[in-house]
């Protein structure tokens, strides 16, 4: 499948909205957060709903919603209010969804890190997720066992750049709320 060079210029303008945001700060790291909190429930749900559970069987493990809520909490940050999430109903969708969300563990792998230089002490639960487990490269072989058609490849690549989308519209409200 062709997501990561087809969905490059989307990742890329998530990663550099979210490194906008100062890790070392106590407020920098809560806007950080925010911006996670306004897109990632959002996703799952949809996610959920089209049945994610039936392609992946070990999908409970891999929500996040739940320790990024305890992490804001723990940095005092109110949940955001959600920002628009994109239609995901078909397996190709879903498989778009998921590249993005599975590889920004891989993200937050090295977030976890630089966090910890700077801010020992603050709640990285949502970070760490997964740390240890073999989430990702689960998440890959599945992938790769999938035969997409033309067309679903073409449906996965836009769901993961509206995906992306999510997380920049995300990153973007909790960077004004936070001017």
């Amino acid at each position: 499948m062709k997501l990561r060079a087809a969905t490059r210029a989307a990742h890329e303008r998530v990663d550099r909205l979210g490194e906008s945001f100062d890790l070392a700060s106590p407020a920098g790291y809560r806007a950080f957060l925010r911006g996670h909190g306004a897109a990632l429930p959002g996703l799952e749900r949809r996610l959920e709903a089209a049945g994610v559970g039936r392609l992946l069987s070990d999908w409970p493990s891999r929500r996040r919603t739940g320790v990024l809520l305890q992490d804001l909490a723990a940095v005092a940050a109110a949940p955001p209010g959600p920002v628009a999430s994109p239609d995901l109903h078909t397996r190709a969708q879903l498989m778009g969804a998921l590249y993005v969300l599975e590889g920004s563990r891989l993200g937050g792998a090295y977030l976890r890190r630089r966090l910890a230089q700077s801010q020992p002490d603050a709640p990285a639960a949502y970070l760490a997720h997964g740390a240890g487990e073999p989430l990702w490269r689960t998440f890959v072989e599945w992938l790769g066992a999938q035969t997409p058609s033309p067309a679903e490849e073409a449906t996965a690549i836009a769901a993961a750049d509206a995906t992306f989308a999510t997380f920049e519209s995300g990153f973007r409200q909790a960077a004004r709320e936070a001017a």
